[in-house]
């Protein structure tokens, strides 16, 4: 068995390149991504600092007993349990779980007789608490670059929840994925009874959420497109009718502006110690393509009761640009501008 999981690994990312989107001549960069995130926290007020907004909690008679908390950990655990989603042993949900049974903490213990020193194998299974023992949730999906629109998509291979693996004294060993399974990426109607929890998400602000231009595993490159922030500039700064949003993602920015914003500058004056003179030189303050590395992806995540389906759409991408002060120290990072992905 091993073996086989060992084989699949290897030929992943054959069996990606074989995908539609890839073989779409204008999808000109793809990535692979995996994102470990927090989506069920205790407060809503807290939310935000860790790049998570709630957008709906409605009451349904699936979902009543707890309402109280309805966590997306309880709502795909119990849909699970009532075997309403497929569950698989891999991220490329190709060797099927089979009984659940088997996933609920299954842990081989060896132990020795005292009297008769032999060795015993003793297996403890422990129930699963979706909102004590699921920690988080591990995201894997292709992010694209689409030259024709300059504008970029994602596509949801894979999801799954992370459970603590303790020792036997009780301490915690590892973080693992429990099961797997397939989202969609449908953008679904908030005014829809049948959504009864709705998520948005901003990545960067969770550690285990960033995208790192410069180390993702890149599945599909075409020559003259190995940093597609550079193409997306150049439409920014060329191209009048593309849709562009400021750093709040909700104003849209004017062509002027943008030419403003790509063709910057700065005066400074300059005193020569030895002559006493003074003289004038100007600073390019423009965008600087070598100093954006990471991409900020806004995402709606969706829990269709009804269908017992998890939607992760593509809201917006934002490169992101660091901010120095006077002395070329850092101060923080922004947003540069939004580009909304295609409905």
């Amino acid at each position: 068995m091993m073996r086989l999981i060992l084989l699949l690994l290897f030929f992943t990312p054959a069996l990606l390149a074989q995908s539609p989107l890839l073989k779409d001549s204008d999808v000109v960069w793809a990535a692979e991504i995996e994102q470990d995130w927090v989506i069920d926290i205790s407060s809503i007020e807290n939310e935000w600092d860790q790049g998570v907004i709630t957008l709906k909690q409605l009451r349904s008679r699936e979902n009543e007993l707890h309402w109280s908390s309805p966590y997306l950990a309880e709502l795909v655990f119990e849909a699970v349990q009532k075997r309403k989603v497929d569950v698989f042993k891999d991220p490329g949900c190709s060797i099927t779980a089979g009984d659940f049974l088997e996933y609920r903490g299954a842990d081989t213990i060896v132990t020795f007789d005292p009297v008769t020193y032999e060795e015993q194998v003793v297996i403890v299974r422990n129930e699963i608490q979706p909102l004590k023992d699921i920690k988080g949730w591990r995201l894997r999906q292709i992010l694209a670059y689409h030259k024709k629109s300059a504008t970029w998509s994602t596509t949801v291979t894979a999801i799954a929840p992370l459970v603590i693996i303790y020792g036997l004294e009780g301490d915690s060993l590892d973080i693992r994925p429990l099961f797997w399974f397939k989202p969609d990426n449908k953008p679904q109607k908030l005014e829809n009874r049948r959504i009864s929890w709705v998520k948005k998400t901003i990545s960067g602000k969770q550690a285990g959420t960033k995208v790192l231009i410069d180390s993702l595993n890149l599945i599909k490159v075409i020559p003259g497109f190995e940093n597609p922030i550079v193409h997306q500039l150049e439409q920014f700064g060329t191209d009048q009718k593309a849709a562009f949003y400021d750093s709040q993602g909700d104003k849209l920015l004017g062509f002027e502006v943008r030419r403003g914003m790509m063709t910057k500058t700065d005066t400074i004056e300059i005193f020569d110690p030895e002559t006493y003179e003074k003289s004038l030189l100007v600073e390019p303050k423009g965008i600087k393509v070598a100093e954006i590395s990471q991409l900020r992806l806004v995402q709606t995540w969706y829990w269709d009761t009804e269908k017992a389906r998890l939607s992760i759409h593509l809201d917006a991408v934002a490169p992101i640009e660091p901010v120095f002060d006077d002395r070329g120290r850092f101060r923080y990072a922004k947003p540069l501008f939004y580009r909304r992905a295609k409905k």
